[in-house]
């Protein structure tokens, strides 16, 4: 047996903002073994940024997505590996999620709304 550990970021960042910006409150992480294809499935917080898992030492590939509170995908699936889960050591693997839409079309445009509803009233 051994471990994976997956990192996860969004636009590099490990702020729980972010996590609400894509409305993720968790994370799907499935691993699978190309010697047997048994799948290994683990959903975590997304706040969390990181999970381990104990797997059997051989190669795997694998998933990660966003999740919302009804356990449907916010985000496209980012591959983890192909890589090699070895019984002496630990493998870490890291994956960095793009900007939520909403947060990358209208970041720069939101304090100039701001200002138009402040000199309406």
């Amino acid at each position: 047996m051994g471990f994976v550990t997956v990192q996860w970021a969004i636009e590099d960042q490990t702020d729980a903002s972010r996590c609400k910006a894509y409305g993720a409150s968790a994370v799907e992480l499935v691993l699978i073994n190309t010697e047997n294809n048994h799948v290994t499935r683990q959903v975590v917080p997304c706040e969390r940024f990181d999970t381990s898992v104990q797997v059997t030492a051989d190669d795997y590939v694998g998933t990660i997505t966003l999740l919302d509170e009804n356990d449907r995908p916010v985000s496209e699936p980012l591959p983890v590996g192909p890589f090699e889960v070895s019984g002496t050591e630990q493998t870490t693997r890291r994956v960095s999620f793009p900007a939520a839409e909403g947060q990358r079309d209208n970041e720069g445009q939101r304090g100039t709304h701001r200002q138009r509803d402040r000199q309406r009233r």
